[in-house]
């Protein structure tokens, strides 16, 4: 039998093959014939996993079951947690979960990797799940377990997403507020001692800074409803031009865009479609933000948008690239580059395109082509 070794060399090897059936029989035997360990597993509250060498599930307790609603113990036997909790990552290859290169960042992979080299870990894992795109935040402990000749894993875990939310609301949505306020409050202090002439230059930014504080207010409010299945989308017809010289104005106002170039690429100009023009914005609005965030000095961002097989593809291109460490984790929701907390807006542009308006994010980073976000809707 083949074994892929991880990219760190000292780790437990991993095992993109399974156990033959027989021998996965025998190691579930090891516990399910073991009435004292079931009852004491059964009676943990937590969601517990035993895991082989291959990470595959040889028990599950009651509550793990519970939470797959199956009450037959054999349910999760044989199954991988990636699997289990439909990690969308754990479909990309016939290998399953723990087998793509996005595996290698996966906190929960990690944690059993150090339970089987004898090492109790803790750590938050990340997932969305397929289809539905639920984000799932949880806590996974792994402890190691020798029983005979075989070495498993203890695994267990959390759903810890509601806090992970209030967390994000609070460190996100206070931080955002409170730049764009005290914005404001700044102008004001300087109308203060302001002649008439000087007061009206100042207002346009004070409007400016005023829209950006509802927009802020209004994104989060929408995204806390989409996670709750309650966002309405208004169908109305789009202008793709007219979308982005929107995006395009609003961000060019922006500290963000000081010393850098908003360049609009758009031959597809003269198609309209129909779609929720203003959640669009957003998506657009979050990806020209991430690139102006990330880019350089004299740096050119391109936006844009082809027709391509009856579909609309905008695009939000910038010069920098994205490593391969980071490039696994986009689209998480607790993930980000600018901090604790910080970063909802890759997230959201997934969520609301792919569950609401039917469309597809998605982008590609290269050393020599820079990075590409892309949002894809149908026309009609």
């Amino acid at each position: 039998m083949n074994i892929v070794n991880s990219i760190d060399k000292e780790s437990f090897p991993i095992y993109k093959e399974r156990l033959p059936e027989n021998e996965l029989q025998k190691q579930k035997q090891l516990f399910s014939e073991n009435n004292l360990f079931t009852e004491l597993l059964d009676s943990t509250p937590a969601y517990l996993a035993v895991l082989n060498e291959y990470r595959q599930i040889v028990y599950g307790n009651k509550a793990l079951r519970d939470l797959l609603d199956d009450d037959k113990i054999e349910f999760p036997f044989g199954k991988r947690i990636g699997e289990i909790l439909n990690c969308e990552r754990a479909f990309l290859t016939s290998s399953g979960c723990g087998t793509t290169e996005f595996c290698n960042t996966c906190n929960a992979r990690k944690a059993i990797l150090s339970s089987l080299k004898g090492e109790e870990d803790i750590q938050e894992c990340r997932i969305i799940q397929k289809d539905t795109l639920e984000a799932l935040d949880l806590r996974v402990w792994t402890k190691k377990l020798e029983v005979g000749n075989h070495i498993f894993s203890i695994f267990t875990f959390v759903d810890i997403s509601h806090e992970k939310r209030r967390m994000s609301l609070e460190r996100i949505f206070f931080h955002d507020v409170l730049n764009s306020a005290g914005g404001i409050k700044s102008y004001l202090n300087l109308m203060k001692d302001s002649s008439k002439e000087e007061i009206d230059e100042l207002l346009p930014m004070m409007s400016i800074l005023s829209d950006r504080l509802i927009e802020e207010i209004k994104s989060q409010k929408d995204l806390s409803f989409a996670e709750r299945d309650e966002l309405i989308v208004n169908i109305s017809k789009c202008n793709p031009l007219s979308i982005l010289k929107n995006i395009a104005w609003a961000y060019s106002k922006q500290n963000i865009s000081e010393s850098k170039e908003i360049e609009i690429d758009s031959p597809c100009d003269e198609v309209e479609f129909e779609s929720d023009e203003l959640l669009i914005s957003r998506v657009l609005g979050n990806m020209l933000k991430n690139s102006l965030e990330s880019s350089a000095k004299n740096s050119k961002i391109r936006i844009g948008c082809l027709l391509i097989n009856n579909r609309i593809r905008f695009f939000v291109s910038n010069p920098g690239f994205i490593p391969l460490e980071i490039q696994s984790q986009i689209f998480q929701r607790s993930f980000s580059t600018k901090g604790s907390g910080r970063g909802l807006g890759t997230y959201s542009m997934k969520l609301i395109t792919e569950r609401y308006l039917k469309g597809k994010v998605f982008f590609k980073s290269s050393e020599a082509d820079g990075t590409t976000f892309y949002a894809e809707y149908p026309i009609n």
